[in-house]
């Protein structure tokens, strides 16, 4: 009896929301339009690079004494925090379409458009990727509810082209 109330209420709300005058006024769903990078460039463009100023960071990792910082849509910074009042930057590891970033031990993971890279980050003097699996994670997401435009529909891109980012149009 209490599901059929329940689903009654349910109901009822969901007709009285659909002659909402407010629901024509609502602002229209922003557009964007995928970056997109050749696969071929995208595997090449991982590398260690010299530290760099940090600008969209996300999730951080403490690995006693080195933090780990994700950089969205860029790659992960390295961080010596032996003197935690004075961190010492060691290096920006370049991973295009980066948004995410998890650790297991001296293990870093981070995917990389739709594929998921792993990182040995043992010596941090020499992160090496160990493996990268192809298509393990679905398409990177537009930052926000939005739409895209039909030329930008995943049918009318190249083949070999990844999303590793999103433009707002």
């Amino acid at each position: 009896m209490r599901r059929l109330y329940s689903l009654l209420l349910a109901g009822t709300l969901c007709l009285g929301l659909s002659a909402c005058p407010f629901v024509d006024r609502l602002p229209p769903l922003p557009q964007y339009k995928p970056v997109l990078m050749p696969r071929s460039q995208l595997e090449q463009a991982v590398a260690v690079l010299p530290p760099r100023e940090m600008r969209n960071t996300g999730k951080i990792y403490l690995r006693d004494p080195y933090i780990f910082i994700n950089e969205r849509y860029e790659g992960f910074h390295v961080i010596d925090n032996q003197n935690p009042a004075q961190p010492q930057p060691l290096a920006f590891v370049r991973i295009p379409g980066n948004v995410d970033v998890a650790m297991k031990g001296s293990l870093l993971y981070a995917d990389s458009g739709a594929d998921l890279l792993t990182f040995d980050v043992s010596n941090v003097q020499q992160v090496r990727l160990l493996h990268r699996v192809r298509n393990a994670v679905p398409e990177l997401p537009m930052p926000e509810l939005g739409q895209v435009p039909a030329e930008y529909q995943p049918q009318n891109r190249p083949a070999d082209a990844v999303v590793v980012g999103w433009q707002k149009l």
